[in-house]
């Protein structure tokens, strides 16, 4: 028998019971003859006292990371020597033998306590890094969300289903991997990006409530909180209107907050819902961080147009963010360069200052126009402008508020607590680097109802005639979808839509985004097939596990919740992969591997 007992049950009242406990040694302490040592396992720590003037077996040399067997007997310590500091400090253990199951070489980094060390050392290391507590727990809080998601959609009558791992190239507007089929020399598998074209058929199939904790796969470039396989919470439901599908994800998300977290503060327990348009002129982010109002924007177009400053009477639009102190002009320089780098053409400052207004307009502003300017200060501030074109301004300011939200430290003492918010009414397409048209969701989402007759109209007449007016597109792009996204502390825990389930609006979308007749019957003939046998109105959802691990957890990368992740140049350090392949197996799969110069 290995073990009767994990290191973390043992208390007072097992006093003077033989027990036999395994794990690791986590530290040997020699004091004088006396030798205590910490037995760690996944549960816990247990001090063993051995006693050469007691004990008179032999004591085994005995090192950190030792795999050891201890039978022996519970002592309760005395009151002076209780730990309080340990769920099993109020006993020790009295060995009776000592066992080494199996040694440890010396270790790359230390595991008994939080020492900084490299990412890529303990990626490497990944079987050692995850013996350290704060990613143990980590591991275990990922756990207990998956098993909370899974009662949760149980006790809601969702039904767990698992769609295929091997799919068909369907692009869904991110790079696909591929899987070679070897009994169909020339065609692929792919992996999936998301279960989403199977969920709807199992809405089609009458499984009105889905529920999955699905593996998702996409070939995108590296990015610092992404991952080439990674785990969402799907969902998909039939005979279902938006706000249905807001009230089950924010049941879902209390229960979790609550359940498993119950030393998180929720901010809001009924979640705020805002328009696209809304978070987008306030704060310059579709996933901003609403913790803190702070740093939200002020539009001063019209008070500006009053001024003598000519950029701001040509500009359309004049935003600012007010800071609570007068900056330097080093200060705002620093703001101004930190903008510039993405693209913005230059940063307005304006200071009030015991010495009066200072900055780059202050000789612009009258004392009437200072008397229009929005709130009301007390002492010194700031305000840092962005003038031009909407768009611009809402996108170089809602970069710099979380700067400013991080240079100001406004989180301090906010670690636990959580704010969440719905964003509703996103565009339902964006134009492309090229000009071209995209989908800000996925095509699969359906605009709202009083735009559906321009969307099939125009559909139409580009597969008969491949041509669209700048007026048309102009007017595609306003079209609002019905869709949500989650917010959670500033990051986007996921989201879903109303799904399209008219297959001549579906045909539609897909010619909009430029996929010819010919591509849509290659690529998708089965969704429209299926969308010709008794489709009902269903909405589905997303959401990312790691993510939502991550912010639960206060990580600052969803590396570390994830037992055995990628880089971030997506290399798994641990095995070296990826790899080269074997030749044989290359040409059996009817492979040719072209080397790049």
């Amino acid at each position: 028998m290995y073990r009767t007992h994990t290191c973390w049950q043992l208390t007072w009242k097992n006093a003077w019971e033989a027990i036999v406990l395994s794990g690791w040694v986590n530290k040997v302490r020699n004091l004088g003859g006396m030798t205590f040592i910490d037995l760690r396992d996944r549960y816990g720590i247990t001090q063993v006292t051995y006693d050469p003037s007691r004990h008179t077996f032999p004591l085994p040399d005995l090192k950190s990371e030792y795999v050891v067997k201890i039978s022996g007997t519970v002592v309760a310590r005395p009151d002076s020597m209780i730990n309080k500091d340990m769920p099993t400090g109020e006993i020790e253990i009295s060995p009776t033998a000592i066992e080494v199951l199996s040694d440890c070489k010396e270790l790359p980094f230390p595991v008994d306590h939080e020492a900084p060390v490299g990412e890529d050392i303990r990626l490497e290391y990944r079987y050692l890094d995850l013996r350290r507590q704060t990613m143990k727990e980590n591991i275990i809080a990922r756990h207990k969300i998956f098993t909370e998601t899974i009662k949760f959609f149980d006790e809601e009558n969702f039904l767990h289903i698992e769609t295929p791992a091997f799919v068909k190239n369907t692009p869904e507007w991110s790079r696909e991997f591929v899987v070679p089929a070897r009994f169909e020399p020339g065609k692929f598998f792919v992996l999936p990006q998301s279960p989403q074209q199977q969920k709807q058929m199992l809405m089609v199939a009458g499984m009105d409530k889905y529920v999955q904790i699905a593996r998702c796969f996409r070939d995108e470039d590296p990015r610092g909180d992404r991952q080439p396989e990674f785990t969402q919470v799907d969902f998909e439901m039939s005979f279902v209107e938006q706000q249905d599908v807001l009230d089950i994800t924010e049941k879902y998300f209390l229960a979790v907050s609550k359940n498993i977290f119950p030393h998180k503060t929720i901010v809001q327990e009924k979640f705020p819902i805002y328009t696209w348009e809304q978070m987008m002129n306030d704060y310059g982010s579709d996933k901003p961080e609403l913790r803190t109002k702070e740093f939200t924007f002020k539009d001063l177009t019209d008070r500006a147009k009053k001024t003598d400053f000519s950029l701001f009477q040509q500009a359309a639009v004049v935003k600012a963010i007010a800071l609570p102190k007068a900056l330097s002009r080093s200060e705002a320089d620093k703001y101004e360069t930190f903008v510039k780098q993405y693209g913005s053409k230059g940063l307005a400052w304006l200071s009030m200052t015991s010495e009066g207004l200072k900055g780059t307009v202050a000789k612009f502003i009258t004392p009437e126009v200072l008397a229009e300017l929005p709130g009301k200060w007390e002492g010194e501030w700031t305000l840092l402008f962005q003038i031009g074109e909407r768009e611009d301004v809402v996108k170089y300011l809602g970069m710099l508020r979380t700067k400013l939200l991080q240079d100001f430290n406004v989180l301090k003492g906010k670690e636990n607590e959580v704010s969440f918010a719905f964003v509703v009414d996103f565009p339902l397409f964006e134009l492309g680097n090229d000009g071209s048209l995209g989908a800000v969701h996925h095509p699969f989402t359906k605009p709202k109802d009083e735009d559906i007759p321009f969307v099939k109209a125009l559909g139409k007449k580009l597969r008969e005639w491949g041509n669209m007016t700048d007026e048309e597109k102009t007017k595609l792009l306003a079209i609002k979808a019905d869709c949500y996204d989650l917010i959670f502390n500033g990051n986007e825990a996921g989201g879903g839509s109303i799904r399209i389930y008219d297959k001549e609006l579906q045909h539609a979308i897909f010619s909009l985004l430029g996929l010819s007749d010919k591509q849509i019957q290659e690529r998708f003939w089965h969704l429209l097939k299926c969308f010709e046998y008794g489709v009902p109105p269903h909405w589905g959802c997303a959401f990312g596990l790691d993510r939502m691990v991550m912010l639960y957890q206060n990580m600052e990368n969803i590396r570390e919740v994830i037992a055995f992740p990628k880089n971030q140049k997506y290399r798994d350090l641990m095995i070296d992969a990826p790899g080269q392949i074997d030749e044989n197996l290359l040409k059996e799969l009817g492979l040719a591997v072209i080397k790049k110069e």
